[in-house]
């Protein structure tokens, strides 16, 4: 009997989440929509594979990704999907790594739950969040792990999470930190993270310094020129499918100004899945893997 109980849905499912409340009408629920590639990592992280429906909005190109699935769930949408896509998929909670996956009337978070769908954004893009990024990304994973009845599945990877953090510090190459630029696009100017990006955060936690971390701003565009002046230790390149790292390196190889940077001529430049710089359950590892890398450069 109590094996039926756990495995039975149970009406309303109360949460908190951006500072408001908000309800699950059945939890956990059945069929849940991931609208970007790092909310659809989560889901799967937390085991909600056979609840997933559909994903959209894929980044980078993970190992899991195909045209049509993304290790075996539909990819509804290249993009973000129509509402009538979405509706067709009968979801009863949508959840979104980025604010814009959720649109205006009946697309908007206000407008689904009025017809019974319950939404959840990660706390890391909620309107004047804390840059305590790591504890939004413990709290999504309590909340959903409370929503998807994962709750020790929750816990062991905030655990995995605080392990990697503390083995990224161990790895921590001594002395003054590495300075590290990070190019997020090139596709209008050079657009890159401030003091209120989530990359500086994870820049500080493999024991490195974003060259831009005193910037009071989330986006940041700067110059070639601005750029040279700063003269970075290592660019860390972000690769996604709308912007490759491949193409950032024919651009910071090919530009006459760029090319002079210390960084490009002693080809110390790193390149990271997109996803990857986002805030989710895998950034202790991400953080771990970074500071592995930039201590063997500090040590070229």
């Amino acid at each position: 009997m109590s094996a039926l109980l756990w495995t039975t849905p149970v009406l309303a499912g109360d949460y908190r989440n951006c500072g408001q409340n908000w309800t699950l009408a059945h939890s956990p629920p059945q069929r849940v929509l991931a609208l970007n590639q790092h909310a659809a990592d989560l889901i799967l992280a937390l085991e909600g594979a056979p609840t997933l429906v559909g994903v959209a909005y894929l980044d980078d190109n993970g190992d899991g990704e195909t045209q049509d699935d993304y290790f075996g769930v539909p990819v509804i949408a290249s993009k973000y999907p129509s509402s009538e896509v979405l509706y067709a998929q009968k979801p009863d909670l949508i959840v979104g790594g980025f604010a814009s996956a959720f649109g205006q009337g009946i697309t908007s978070r206000i407008g689904l739950a009025k017809n019974g769908i319950a939404s959840y954004l990660l706390e890391s893009a909620c309107n004047g969040h804390s840059l305590d990024y790591f504890g939004h990304i413990h709290n999504d994973l309590l909340t959903l792990g409370h929503l998807l009845h994962k709750q020790q599945r929750a816990r062991e990877l905030i655990d995995e999470m605080d392990a990697d953090l503390l083995s990224a510090q161990a790895a921590t190459r001594p002395g003054k930190p590495i300075s590290v630029f990070y190019l997020d696009s090139e596709i209008n100017g050079l657009d890159s993270e401030g003091k209120r990006g989530f990359v500086t955060t994870l820049l500080a936690a493999a024991g490195a310094r974003n060259v831009f971390a005193e910037v009071d701003q989330y986006r940041v565009t700067v110059s070639s020129e601005t750029l040279l002046v700063t003269d970075p230790d290592v660019i860390l390149l972000a690769d996604a499918i709308w912007s490759p790292a491949t193409r950032k390196r024919q651009l910071l190889r090919g530009d006459p100004v760029l090319s002079k940077l210390r960084a490009v001529r002693e080809n110390r430049l790193i390149d990271i899945p997109f996803t990857h710089v986002m805030p989710t359950f895998a950034s202790g590892r991400s953080a771990l893997e970074l500071a592995e890398r930039l201590k063997n450069m500090s040590a070229d």
